[in-house]
């Protein structure tokens, strides 16, 4: 028996200014871009509910499925007519730009989004919206327009017989006749299917991503708390191409995810604006429902569609040739292939169950072996070869694998994003940040800004360690160092390493002298005031190892103004470094690994082939596992340091340094008893 799918509902036409050349930033008068300008198009191109019965159609077509899909569709006229007025009609400006993060041949994306017109009026040459007594499954694009406001568009839903119906939905989520309609007679067969803006814009509590564990849970709580989205069979949440959160009654729910990538971290890496990917997944998830109506798979459509978005985008928009012109179109037959496809063999994007406790890592349900197991696999072959099912978080040359770390770390690094963007910066942004001595803080700072300000004005860095200030003319001496970088049109990176420390017998005597310049953005110097300009300022702590712990000492010292010193962060890291932080610590392995591979290829690259590190495997254990490094991330890039590894293609047992050298830096007896196994 035929399957079918239907679609109704909002269609658009998307009208593309492509220019071959991307705009100057100078103006050209108009004589000279008449002579020089390459020739720009327009194209129009179907949308909406038109692009979703299009694409659906040509999926199933290669998969080799005996299905028709019929409904919206746009006359010839409307894609030959900017004007035409029965319709919403989209405009943006479309550029070739580079590949990928690394280059590569131009593609055309999306360079500006330009605006919209509604529809003003219903077709009067078009016929009614008809819908077949039964159908395979239904879709409907609801597009907050013209389809929604009237009654006749969809009446007929209530009376139709399909397996599944599929919604999309732009604003107004789960709100409407048209809703409480299907509501009230599909409520079991029905999946929405939503942005995360949209349903962040309904006011949903979700934030800015920190990490996958959190955005999922996040997700999740937002739906459930809405009393008429759970009222459906499914709530699909999109994360454009980064991933999605299906919700389903009476069902684990799941969270789709890129372990490399975050939300809009992909995209951020390649230039243009990424466009269509919530029609891709709407497609591939209408095609899955048509293909295997009783048992669809939609975990794996929705990772096709993400996959094909992804696809779409790394590829650009195709550019043909017509009738002594050209025309930019949507690569509807490459996204089909991939919608239509059986396997998807190249795709980083990896499933797991949401649970709603505080503790959960989706390592735990994602990966099948232990954190052990795992470190030892990417101290070999790398995080992405055998890191697959794990987030990992990578700033520049940091990495972490820790939920509450990569949180921290994202968390401020959207606040160093919000300082960048201000316009007027009057005072310095303040952040600290705290863990044990060795433990990487400053390394990790740095690569996030390196990351964060690669694209704004250059860092300068400046390191202070207050602990060897003589006294407090020694605080507005290095302000000014760090006003003359302000001035020279750098931004100041500055490391007040130790800032907790003793002052004159007084346990955290020096907080007072930052108060004003951590306030006022200026300090006092021989009388007159001195502004210090836009900064970062990064207070180290030395005595302490958490934040918690600085706050409950501080809490007991009311004299030291440590109340009024944390009034003025912004915000503060906790960096675990390489040894356990205490006895649930089970990540503490992981991190081991990655510090070990980062030191190796920076100071010993020729130990890798490839990606693999050639390493002698008691020597690894003995990194992997010794008790502790006594002096934290320092002490392992010793031991590197001091092992004869020039010349060598391999770090082998004759290669280490002697045994009363390595009690320096770890228990030696316990470390060379790991290497001999």
């Amino acid at each position: 028996m035929t399957r079918r799918a239907h679609v109704v509902g909002d269609p658009s036409i998307d009208w593309y200014l492509s220019l071959a050349e991307t705009p100057k930033a100078m103006p050209v008068l108009v004589a000279y871009a008449w002579s020089q300008a390459a020739s720009p198009a327009i194209t129009g191109n179907p949308g909406g509910a038109a692009l979703i019965r299009q694409l659906t159609q040509s999926s199933l077509d290669h998969a080799g499925i005996d299905a028709e899909v019929s409904g919206a569709s746009l006359p010839a006229e409307a894609l030959e007519n900017p004007n035409w007025p029965y319709a919403v009609r989209t405009y943006s400006f479309w550029t070739p730009v580079v590949r990928g993060p690394s280059g590569g041949d131009p593609v055309w994306r999306m360079s500006r989004f330009v605006g919209w017109h509604g529809a003003v009026d219903d077709d009067p040459a078009g016929a009614p919206v008809e819908y077949p007594a039964r159908a395979t499954s239904l879709f409907i694009e609801d597009a907050g327009q013209r389809f929604r406001a009237d009654p006749r568009n969809w009446r007929q839903v209530a009376d139709i017989e399909a397996a599944h119906i599929l919604i999309r939905m732009t604003g107004n989520l789960g709100q409407g006749e048209l809703w409480d309609t299907l509501l009230q007679h599909h409520a079991d067969k029905l999946t929405l299917f939503c942005a995360l803006s949209d349903l962040r814009r309904e006011g949903a509590p979700i934030g800015r991503p920190l990490s996958w564990e959190r955005t999922a849970q996040d997700v999740v709580a937002a739906v459930m708390a809405n009393a008429s989205l759970r009222a459906a069979r499914r709530v699909v949440v999109m994360l454009a191409t980064s991933g999605a959160v299906i919700v389903e009654k009476d069902h684990p729910s799941l969270v789709l995810f890129d372990p490399f990538h975050q939300e809009g971290d992909w995209e951020r890496l390649r230039r243009g604006i990424s466009y269509g990917a919530g029609s891709c997944a709407a497609a591939s998830i209408l095609h899955e429902m048509t293909a295997n109506p009783e048992a669809p798979d939609l975990a794996n459509a929705v990772r096709k569609g993400v996959t094909a978005s992804r696809a779409m985008h790394e590829d650009g928009y195709e550019a043909k040739v017509v009738n002594g012109g050209w025309r930019l179109e949507f690569p509807v037959d490459r996204v089909s292939r991939i919608i239509g496809g059986d396997e998807i063999t190249d795709s980083v994007m990896q499933v797991a169950e949401v649970q709603q406790n505080n503790g959960w890592r989706l390592f735990e349900t994602a990966f099948a072996g232990s954190f052990r197991d795992a470190a030892l696999q990417i101290a070999l072959n790398g995080e992405r070869a055998a890191g697959r099912e794990i987030p990992i978080e990578r700033m520049a040359a940091w990495t972490s694998v820790d939920r509450i770390e990569i949180e921290s770390m994202r968390s401020v690094r959207n606040i160093i994003n919000e300082y960048l963007e201000t316009a007027k910066k009057q005072r310095p942004l303040n952040l600290a940040v705290f863990g044990p001595p060795g433990s990487g803080k400053s390394f990790a700072i740095k690569q996030m800004a390196k990351v964060t300000t690669s694209s704004g004005p250059p860092i300068s860095v400046l390191e202070f360690n207050v602990s060897q200030f003589k006294d407090v003319e020694d605080v507005p001496q290095a302000l000014h160092r760090v006003r003359d970088e302000a001035v020279s049109g750098s931004l100041p990176l500055v490391f007040w390493d130790e800032f907790d420390s003793v002052l004159d017998g007084r346990e955290m005597g020096w907080l007072v002298n930052f108060l004003a310049p951590m306030q006022d953005g200026a300090f006092i110097d021989s009388g007159a005031f001195r502004p210090i300009g836009p900064a970062i300022f990064v207070f180290a702590g030395g005595t302490h190892a958490t934040m918690d712990s600085f706050r409950a000492r501080a809490m007991e010292l009311p004299t030291a103004k440590a109340t009024d010193f944390l009034s003025r962060l912004r915000g503060y890291v906790d960096i675990l470094g390489p040894n356990p932080d205490g006895p649930l610590d089970q990540t503490y392995s992981l991190r081991r690994a990655m510090l070990l591979r980062a030191v190796l290829t920076s100071r010993a690259p020729q130990v890798f082939d490839g990606d693999r590190l050639k390493i002698d495997r008691g020597i690894l254990r003995a990194f992997l596992d010794v008790p502790a490094y006594y002096h934290g991330s320092r002490s392992l890039e010793s031991i590197v340091e001091m092992s004869a590894l020039s010349g060598s293609l391999g770090f082998e047992r004759a290669a280490l340094p002697a045994t009363h050298q390595i009690a320096l830096h770890v228990d030696a007896d316990a470390f060379m008893s790991l290497v001999d196994g």
